[in-house]
C-alpha cells in the first residue's frame, strides 16, 4: 500500500464525520475497515455525451474518489462484462445497477437502526460488501445475513469480507423474501429502494424489532422510514433525512421522462403558466418534493437546453405516458405543456396547496403503518385523522 493510500485511509472517517457525531463503534469500523478494498474500480459519467468510463487502481483519482465520503458505481447494466468493454476502450451507455452508498448515509442508518451486540441483523443488498463489513467490525460475523440477487455481486462480496477474515452469511437470492432460513431477526436494513414493504420482511423480525428501507417513487422523494414490528404490522416515522438508493433489481426501470421528450411534439398538449418554479417538484433538496413524490408514486425527469438557445426544459413524466415540460421565461414567468392520461403538473400543484396548507410539513413529521392489507401514510400520529393509502 502506497503512502497516498495511507494517509487517505487514516482521513478517512474525518472526512464521513467532520462534526465528530459518530459512535465511537462505528467510527472505529469507518477506521478499520478498508473501503477501496471492496471497491477496486468504478464507473463515472462522461462529461460531454451519453456512456461512462472506469476509474480503477491504482489511479490516483480512484484513490481519491474511493476514500472520500459520495457514492460510487460499481456495476452497470447488470453485467460484469461492462468493465471489461470500458478497458479495451468501447463506449458503453447504460445505467447503474449496484453501488457503493455514501458512507455517511450508512451510518446514519446504522445508528438510527439501533444495531448493538448480539444481534441479528438482515441486510438486503449486499453491494460491494463494504456495508456488510462495518457490521461485521461490530458484530459477530454468524449474526449478520446479507443478500444479494446477483451471484457476481455475492461472490466478490465474500471474497472481500474474507480478506478481513468476516463470514457472514451471504446469500444469493431474491431479498423481496427476506432471508427465512437465518431469521428471527432484530433488525432489516435495506440499501435498494422498494415500492412496499414485503410482508416476509415484517415475518422475519422480531417483536419489537426495527426495519429501515428506502421507499422507492421511482427516484424521488429519499424517503427512509424506520419502522417498529409488532405481530404482522410494521409502524413508525420517516426520518428527517434524504436517503436515495437505486431500485431493486426486479424493479422495471422507467425513462419515462426521456421518452417523452424524445416522442411528443412541440404542439402537443396543453400550456398555460404556473406559479411553480420546477425545482419545488424536482430538486431533492427543495423542501416539497418528497411530498410530490410520495403522493404521485414517483415521476422520472431531466432537463434539456436547445441548442437553439431557447429556455431550459425540464420534464417530467409517469410511466403510464403522463408528462409535463417546463420552462422558465427570460422575465421569470413559469410555463407548463402538459398531456397524456393524468394533468400531472396540475397534480403536484394541487399536492402543493394542500402541503401548504398542512403548514408545510417536512419529512419526519409523516409516518407509514404496514399491515398485509395496505401501507398507509399518517401525520404525526397514527391516530391521525390525516391519512393517506399509499398510491400503487
Amino acid at each position: 500500500m502506497t503512502i497516498e493510500l495511507e494517509t487517505l485511509r487514516a482521513e478517512f472517517p474525518s472526512l464521513v464525520d467532520p462534526d465528530h457525531t459518530v459512535e465511537p463503534q462505528w467510527r472505529a469500523a469507518l477506521r478499520d475497515v478498508p473501503r477501496d478494498l471492496f471497491v477496486p474500480y468504478f464507473f463515472v459519467p462522461l462529461p460531454d455525451r451519453p456512456g461512462w468510463r472506469i476509474v480503477e487502481s491504482p489511479n490516483p483519482e480512484w484513490a481519491n474518489r474511493v476514500l472520500t465520503n459520495r457514492p460510487l458505481i460499481t456495476q452497470l447494466n447488470g453485467s460484469d462484462e461492462v468493465a471489461e468493454a470500458l478497458r479495451r476502450g468501447a463506449t458503453v451507455e447504460g445505467w447503474a445497477t449496484s453501488s457503493s452508498s455514501q458512507p455517511s448515509l450508512m451510518v446514519l442508518m446504522l445508528e438510527t437502526l439501533g444495531v448493538h451486540e448480539g444481534h441479528r441483523v438482515l441486510e438486503i443488498g449486499t453491494g460491494s460488501g463494504y456495508n456488510t463489513a462495518l457490521l461485521c467490525h461490530r458484530l459477530e460475523s454468524s449474526d449478520i445475513v446479507t443478500v444479494d440477487v446477483d451471484p457476481a455481486i455475492t461472490g466478490r462480496a465474500r471474497a472481500r469480507l474474507a480478506q478481513l477474515d468476516y463470514h457472514p452469511h451471504v446469500v444469493t437470492a431474491d431479498g423481496m423474501q427476506g432471508c427465512p432460513v437465518h431469521a428471527l431477526f432484530d433488525q432489516i436494513m435495506a440499501t435498494v429502494a422498494i415500492p412496499r414493504l414485503p410482508q416476509p420482511w415484517i415475518e422475519q423480525t422480531r417483536d419489537g424489532g426495527t426495519i429501515l428501507f428506502p421507499l422507492d417513487t421511482r427516484n424521488g422523494g429519499g424517503l427512509l422510514p424506520l419502522l417498529t414490528v409488532n405481530g404482522d404490522t410494521a409502524e413508525g416515522h420517516f426520518l428527517p433525512d434524504y436517503g436515495g438508493f437505486m431500485p431493486v433489481r426486479q424493479q422495471k426501470r422507467h425513462d419515462a421522462a426521456l421518452a417523452a421528450f424524445r416522442e411528443v411534439p412541440d404542439h402537443q398538449g396543453t400550456e398555460r403558466t404556473t406559479v411553480l418554479a420546477h425545482e419545488v417538484a424536482t430538486d431533492e433538496k427543495a423542501p416539497f418534493e418528497y411530498f410530490a413524490a410520495l403522493f404521485t408514486g414517483g415521476y422520472d425527469q431531466m432537463s434539456f437546453t436547445p441548442s437553439s438557445g431557447g429556455p431550459t426544459q425540464t420534464w417530467i413524466a409517469l410511466p403510464d405516458g403522463s408528462w409535463a415540460c417546463h420552462t422558465t421565461d427570460t422575465d421569470g414567468t413559469h410555463r407548463v405543456r402538459q398531456g397524456g392520461p393524468q394533468q400531472l403538473w396540475a397534480r403536484i400543484e394541487s399536492l402543493h396547496w394542500h402541503w401548504t396548507n398542512l403548514g408545510q410539513p417536512q419529512r419526519h413529521r409523516f409516518g407509514l403503518t404496514v399491515t398485509p392489507e395496505t401501507h398507509q401514510v399518517w401525520l404525526d400520529d397514527p391516530r391521525s385523522p390525516r391519512q393517506w393509502t399509499l398510491p400503487i
